[in-house]
């Protein structure tokens, strides 16, 4: 008796650790990968900074990646990246890569965390020309990127290049 009372404790309490109970999926089945195997994909798809002409490091800058969400995005830059390097915004739906948020790639480029939500991502740019001192304070550009059903649209215009 105590042994089968174990066994039907014990698999419960498995199992509400797991999640996993017995009934109709779960919301988790509709989510992406995790993060490093959806950046490592997504690196695949992306073509060399054609500045430089170099890869884009498999180090996240910034993130906000959530492969349950609709949109969510990694910063990253270029390997061997200096302080005022490209960085480039990669966007993801529910874990699958769509893209990058921009055409071209911007440095001190940055998330706004508190402004994002499940389906925007809000970029933060500093003004290009000022950037090209680090220490130096610049104006910033805030850019709202939105799903809207099947696709990405960019909501505010993108910073000066």
């Amino acid at each position: 008796m105590r042994k089968a009372l174990w066994l039907a404790t014990g698999l419960w309490g498995l199992m509400a650790l797991s999640g996993s109970v017995i009934g109709p999926p779960s919301a988790q089945a509709e989510c992406g990968p995790v993060e490093a195997a959806a950046l490592t994909e997504a690196l695949g798809q992306l073509a060399w900074e054609p500045t430089f002409g170099v890869p884009w490091s498999g180090q996240s800058v910034d993130s906000n990646y959530d492969s349950c969400v609709d949109l969510s995005s990694i910063v990253v830059t270029i390997e061997g990246a200096t302080g005022s390097s490209p960085e480039q915004a990669l966007m993801f739906h529910r874990g699958r890569y769509l893209g990058t948020g921009t055409l071209y790639a911007y440095p001190f480029t940055s998330i706004d965390h508190a402004a994002s939500t499940d389906d925007t991502v809000v970029l933060r740019y500093k003004d290009y020309e000022a950037a090209a001192c680090t220490a130096c304070p610049a104006p910033v550009t805030s850019v709202r990127f939105q799903w809207q059903g099947d696709r990405v649209v960019m909501v505010d215009p993108p910073p000066r290049w």
